[in-house]
């Protein structure tokens, strides 16, 4: 079945990392009724269930289609469709934004106020409860 979901930054290594074409297992946090489905993240100690699924798109308001976001470590990496990479500041200032310019990480102008990321599933198997 189709879904999507929101990805929503807590930072600090709490996120899950996502790439467009990758079929795997994902936590969500327990969606309530009529509430968004949205990825896990460690910040809010919530129900959480888990299902397979495969990544059709990954969308942001500003920045456009993304075909990766690395979450691992205190820095995430984002490749855009276009090929740009942006560096996001995931500890000391959560959203500080650099770009890859001239083989360097270069302080970004571009201001995100909400890195909110909608994510299309091309499937999604049932949920299950998280052990």
């Amino acid at each position: 079945m189709a879904m999507n979901a929101l990805w929503i930054p807590a930072w600090y290594e709490l996120d899950p990392s996502i790439v467009v074409g990758v079929t795997e297992e994902f936590i969500f946090h327990k969606p309530a009724t009529n509430e968004a489905l949205r990825f896990y993240s460690g910040a809010k100690k919530t129900e959480a269930v888990k299902a397979t699924g495969a990544i059709a798109s990954i969308h942001h308001k500003v920045l456009g289609d993304i075909d990766s976001v690395d979450a691992q470590g205190l820095d995430y990496t984002i490749v855009l469709k276009d090929g740009r990479r942006l560096l996001v500041n995931a500890e000391e200032d959560p959203g500080l934004l650099y770009e890859w310019v001239d083989d360097s990480w270069q302080p970004s102008e571009m201001v995100i106020q909400d890195w909110q990321l909608e994510v299309k599933f091309a499937s999604l198997s049932p949920f299950k409860a998280v052990d």
